[in-house]
């Protein structure tokens, strides 16, 4: 019988969990970066063989230019700068052998809200390092109340077409603004170190809904 996913607190494996950890990958709009408006994310699940087979969200954009909360970049250029950046949109999607299953064959759903916290380590005025924490809301289209929440800690930028790189093929794709279509260019590519998700409360159903032709962009 199908059912709301299982409330419960679902952390990665590196904290002992039953949830893979992830990859993502954030495109800029050229020839702008990470923290121009316009950047738009993908991320997936990484079970150091496959993407997204338990869980993924993607296609959120920045909106608003992001804000500087914390500067120490010293008249060298050596520092650190921390940004809260406020992505709106987007869609997440779990599957249905999760280890919250109940019966339904997955559980997509719509990101309600967003915020990356980025901080970019500097020496001589070049970007040497870049580290986030991400916290977000979300719910699901069966089970429409916000009954999701997660967060990413210690993700860590592993390159960027900026530093003339190419994103490597086990790494989500590139999304386009708007369209989500994965023919983007340019951009930095992440590994989520720890991720917690956590489910409670989502008993309102409507109708069933699959992640459908969106599934097949991911499992070639």
């Amino acid at each position: 019988m199908a059912g709301p996913p299982l409330d419960g607190t679902y952390k990665s494996t590196d904290l002992g969990g039953p949830l893979d950890l992830g990859r993502y990958s954030e495109s800029f709009v050229a020839p702008g970066g990470a923290l121009d408006i316009g950047a738009t994310l993908n991320a997936a699940s990484w079970d150091e063989s496959d993407l997204g087979l338990q869980w993924r969200y993607w296609c959120s954009t920045i909106q608003a230019a992001p804000l500087l909360l914390i500067d120490t970049v010293d008249g060298n250029g050596n520092g650190s700068r921390t940004y809260q950046k406020e992505f709106q949109g987007g869609y997440i999607w779990l599957s249905g052998t999760g280890p919250w299953a109940n019966g339904d064959p997955d559980y997509p759903g719509v990101i309600d809200t967003y915020v990356e916290f980025e901080t970019i380590q500097y020496l001589n005025w070049q970007k040497i390092h870049a580290v986030t924490n991400v916290q977000a809301t979300a719910h699901f289209d069966n089970y429409p109340s916000s009954c999701l929440t997660f967060s990413v800690g210690n993700g860590v930028e592993m390159g960027s077409t900026d530093d003339g790189m190419t994103l490597p093929s086990d790494y989500p794709a590139f999304m386009e603004q708007g369209t989500c279509a994965l023919t983007g260019v340019y951009g930095a590519w992440w590994d989520f170190m720890t991720v917690s998700l956590v489910i409670t409360g989502c008993t309102t159903p409507t109708k069933t809904a699959t992640w459908g032709s969106v599934k097949a962009l991911y499992t070639e």
